[in-house]
Order: structure tokens, then sequence, then C-alpha cells
């Protein structure tokens, strides 16, 4: 309940009219059934620009992938991001967790049935600069093969409110949805299927 008040009524209104976004190809994203979402990352503003194109019942059934000790990082901004963003905690790999398996709360998440929402480039890079993407995608599509990854190109939100700095500037957000593919479709190894992903976002 909190999550879809939260994102409706206020995070909606902030980037339709504070900011603004333009959409382009939202038909890719399934209406039916799971998808995984993957995106550049340049901003925190990026969940909230992909979340703010849904609708109530995409909102309720999608959750983002952040970083755990980032976005779990003390007991405020942890409940915030678990009971209002609905934030997938990642465990990126340390000496204490070596032997964990770093993507097993996103495998939780699936097998539930939710869709994700992940950014395979680890982390936020400067503004509207791409970076290698990690082969975890790779690995999670080839473990859910027949769920459609949805490539989404974020534009300009990186600008809006770059990383490390807290003023927001209204830029227009461009969010471009491409075609959907699924690891079975392209039947390749993994490192592959990452570049094929990789390819997406190459500007024409």
């Amino acid at each position: 309940m909190l999550k879809s008040i939260f994102f409706l009524f206020f995070v909606k209104p902030f980037v339709l009219i504070v900011s603004g976004i333009t959409i382009t190809n939202k038909h890719n994203i399934p209406r039916d059934g799971q998808f995984i979402i993957i995106a550049n990352h340049n901003s925190h503003l990026d969940i909230m620009a992909i979340m703010s194109i849904f609708d109530s019942d995409m909102i309720k059934n999608t959750k983002p992938v952040g970083a755990k000790d980032y976005f779990y990082k003390n007991k405020i901004i942890g409940w915030i991001s678990k009971n209002i963003i609905d934030i997938i905690p990642l465990e990126r790999m340390s000496k204490k967790n070596f032997h964990a398996n770093p993507m097993q709360n996103i495998h939780d998440a699936l097998d539930d049935g939710y869709s994700v929402i992940i950014f395979p480039e680890g982390s936020r890079g400067n503004p509207e600069e791409m970076q290698g993407f990690k082969n975890g995608i790779g690995h999670l599509a080839s473990k859910y093969p027949e769920i459609p990854i949805v490539p989404i190109f974020l534009e300009n939100s990186g600008r809006s409110l770059p990383r490390n700095e807290a003023l927001f500037v209204p830029f227009v957000i461009n969010v471009d949805v491409k075609e959907a593919i699924t690891f079975s479709a392209e039947n390749t190894d993994i490192k592959t299927f990452v570049k094929i992903l990789e390819d997406k976002y190459q500007k024409d």
C-alpha cells in the first residue's frame, strides 16, 4: 500500500510535472507475465523514472534492485527502501559474504512471481556515459531463459540529478523502451548474450 501511494501520488507527479518525461515504445513492456527490465544507470532518479511509467498493477508487481550496503546502510534508509520503494537488496561481494550468492534475493523475487528492474553496469556512472555490463545479468537470464529481458535507455536523468549531487536540475527525462529478448531465443552463451544486451544501447 505505501509503495503504491508513494509512486502514484508522489513520484509520478514529480517526474511528470516537475521534471517532465517522454516515453518511446512503451508497448515493448509485456502486459502479461513477468519481465526483467535492464537500464543504464546514472542517477537515483533512474528507478523513479522507470516506475513512473507503470500503472498501479505494474508498480505493485515490480521490484527494483539496489546495493544492500547503500540502500540498507542504516535503519531509516533501510525501512524506506524495504517498505516504500520495495528495493531488492543486492549483496555486493566482500570478504564477509564471499561464499554467498549475491543474486539470491533477485532469484527469490522472480521465483515469487515478481518482475524486477536491474542496472547491469553495477553502479552509477558519469552523466550520459555507459559502462560495460557485468556478467550477472547474463547469469540471471540463463537461469530464467523464458522471462523477457526489456532494455530501457534513459537519457538526462544523470543531468537532472548527477551522482554525489543533491541539487535537482529539471531536464526532461527520455525513456526509450527497446524490444524485449529472451535468453532461450538467442540460443547463445552468457558472455555473448551480455554483449547482445550492451549492443542494444548503441546509438544509431
